[in-house]
């Protein structure tokens, strides 16, 4: 008997079948609604940015804050741009570091993050 696949995703992706834009839910408008804990002086980074790359890491594996960050930092810039990391004056994108992730995640609202991730799914 041959070993099982250590990720379930392949399987369910067959199951589902191709997949287009049209039956693609957008995660970001649901994640919009989350209301931002942090003060708005010295916010670099949108609320809905920093959560929109630790759903991205997290579907990729990501486990721990350190993992999202690690994530976050071989993101393309493509990528970064998609999810709303906006660019330096100096042309350049800066992901968000473990300490942000990781104070972001600790104030969210659980419960607000829940209802959202919820209204996506």
């Amino acid at each position: 008997m041959p070993a099982a696949a250590s990720s379930p995703i392949p399987a369910v992706r067959v199951k589902l079948g191709p997949l287009d834009g049209g039956r693609i839910a957008d995660l970001r408008p649901c994640l919009e609604l989350v209301p931002d804990p942090r003060a708005r002086q010295g916010r670099w980074y949108p609320l809905t940015a920093i959560l929109l790359i630790c759903a991205c890491a997290a579907v990729s594996g990501a486990r721990s804050v350190d993992e999202l960050a690690e994530w976050a930092e071989r993101a393309s810039d493509a990528l970064l741009a998609a999810v709303g990391v906006r660019r330096h004056p100096l042309q350049w994108r800066r992901t968000p570091s473990r300490t942000t992730i990781g104070r972001v995640l600790q104030a969210v609202d659980g419960d607000a993050l829940d209802r959202a991730v919820g209204a996506y799914l």
